[in-house]
């Protein structure tokens, strides 16, 4: 008698869900492809730009610009953000040069908290066993229960130019310069090595931070490139194309300074936003910003009315003419002048909060073409 042949497509799903189950390995792909999860930061404006409403987890990022105009000051935001939520944030400060009164100044107590530790690296392979000691260490406690299951961590190397492979240390050790070939004694291949190394680094982290359930943050070196604009993917960076091709999310920051009345108060940080697999569009760029003071207003840090007062302006939760300020939903005026205005929601906390979680509803991030060339 010949087989019936299966026609109705309900017969046809079930019987492909049979052979479906034997699979070892693989399993439903809804359960697997899971949407992007973001930890919420200080930042209001990144957190709207990211589009998951925080720094993506699970992912690699990517974050450059010029020398000494706010990577590390974002760095540190992200990781107090990452410690105010009781997660993790893990330091590895190859520039040997963040100091604990400048973390203290930004972080306040948690300075303190027993999820942040740091590490000033020897080698570039020490720091790469370290480092995924770390992550593996938070993806096993989380599995066994010893903390929520969804606790996770930032970690960050500032910066990646910065880690020394140990082959070089050797013949640095040796004599540098004694075969007349370089300072790095390797005929210019020093950079090639890294390079090589980095691809291998990103090789083990890409499937690492998605197991492991943190994030990974890689502060790069900018190189000069006349032909680029500080939008275009192509900026050269230091550290090899492997670095940018395997992140999620890239972003540049620049800085400016702003004042209050005739008084500097503090630098206005730019993070642009440039390539992004998280929640935004391909050949797009975002915008966004973040505030830092400098003491002469208010005490040194991150200034989050600063920033709030700026997204609740261009999202119109409030409006502005002149100097006054005021509430769209009730009309009340916060001030008659920006100082005033800042002044006011830095000595009210809860009037702070509430207008920016007003802000952070009503806010869109403006999203900007590419250049072509």
């Amino acid at each position: 008698m010949a087989k019936k042949s299966v026609q109705d497509s309900s017969e046809i799903r079930a019987s492909i869900a049979n052979v479906a189950a034997r699979f070892a390995a693989f399993k439903p792909g809804a359960t697997v492809l899971t949407n992007v999860r973001g930890v919420r930061t200080i930042f209001p404006q990144i957190d709207a730009a990211t589009r998951v409403g925080g720094w993506p987890i699970e992912r690699i990022g990517l974050v450059h610009g010029p020398s000494a105009e706010g990577k590390t000051a974002l760095e540190l935001g992200l990781g107090l953000s990452f410690l105010k939520h009781n997660h993790f944030f893990g330091l590895c400060d190859s520039e040997f040069t963040t100091t604990e009164d400048w973390v203290r100044e930004m972080f306040g107590e948690f300075t303190d908290h027993p999820g942040f530790s740091a590490l000033r690296p020897h080698s570039y392979e020490a720091t790469r066993d370290a480092m995924k000691q770390w992550a593996e260490t938070i993806g096993e406690a989380r599995d066994k229960g010893e903390i929520p299951k969804d606790t996770t961590g930032l970690l960050v190397i500032d910066s990646l130019k910065k880690l020394v492979p140990e082959r070089m240390l050797e013949k640095l050790e040796k004599d540098a310069t004694a075969d007349g070939v370089g300072l790095d004694g390797m005929a210019g291949r020093a950079a090639m090595y890294k390079a090589a190394l980095n691809g291998q680094l990103m090789d083990e982290f890409v499937p690492l931070a998605y197991h492991a359930k943190i994030a990974l943050l890689l502060i790069g070196r900018e190189m000069e490139n006349a032909n680029a604009g500080p939008w275009d993917p192509t900026y050269k960076l230091g550290g090899g194309k492997s670095i940018f091709f395997d992140s999620s999310i890239v972003a540049r920051v620049s800085r400016s300074y702003y004042k209050e009345g005739d008084v500097v108060a503090g630098e206005r940080h730019l993070v642009r936003i440039y390539k992004s697999k998280v929640g935004g569009k391909e050949g797009k760029y975002t915008d966004s910003y973040f505030h830092t003071s400098i003491g002469t207003v208010c005490k040194p840090g991150f200034d989050l009315a600063s920033d709030v007062l700026e997204m609740a302006i261009e999202s119109k939760v409030m409006a502005k003419k002149g100097g006054r300020h005021w509430l769209m939903d009730g009309g009340e005026v916060l001030g008659t002048s920006e100082a005033e205005t800042l002044r006011y929601l830095r000595e009210h906390e809860t009037e702070l909060k509430e207008l920016e979680e007003k802000a952070r509803v009503a806010y869109k991030p403006t999203e900007y073409e590419v250049p072509n060339g």
